[in-house]
């Protein structure tokens, strides 16, 4: 078992590291979503406007705490990396957060086009233990198409191993 941890490590910590940036990214992208609707009278079933407006901004603050947290534990843990240097870290933080704008801009696409999407073939929210709507089911696809993207960028990109 030991030797299968040690063989797999970085993607199994990258998974927990994962899992915890999540929860920071789509836990304030929901909370703000869900938490902002109802006092600012948005209709999230209705289509553009400023349905669209919280979901963009609430995509756009949930990425930029996601991307700061995602930033120190990826480099401390996930990829041990011993860059350092205030410097050489703000680089590194300036690549990483480069690499980390395309899979916005795909988060971002799926965050608000998905949803009215959903909406217009017809989809019905349901509930088991949470209430699968539109919002959530387009934040499940962009939790992982996102997270392999990012793992692949940063695995090439930033924290790749110098020679």
């Amino acid at each position: 078992m030991k030797e299968l941890f040690k063989k797999y490590r970085e993607i199994i910590v990258y998974i927990i590291v994962g899992l915890m940036t999540t929860a920071v990214a789509y836990g304030i992208r929901l909370g703000i979503i869900y938490g902002f609707s109802p006092i600012l009278g948005i209709d999230l079933s209705a289509e553009g406007g400023k349905a669209a407006v919280l979901r963009t901004v609430a995509v756009s603050i949930g990425w930029v705490a996601g991307v700061i947290f995602a930033f120190f534990t990826n480099k401390s843990w996930v990829f041990q990396d011993k860059v350092s240097g205030k410097r050489a870290v703000l680089v590194q933080f300036g690549e990483f957060t480069l690499s980390r704008v395309f899979t916005y801009f795909v988060e971002l696409g799926l965050g608000v086009g998905v949803p009215p999407l959903l909406t217009l073939l017809g989809y019905k929210p349901f509930k088991l233990i949470l209430t699968f709507d539109a919002d959530l089911i387009a934040t499940g696809i962009s939790v992982v198409l996102v997270t392999v993207l990012n793992y692949i960028l940063s695995k090439l990109l930033v924290f790749r191993k110098k020679k």
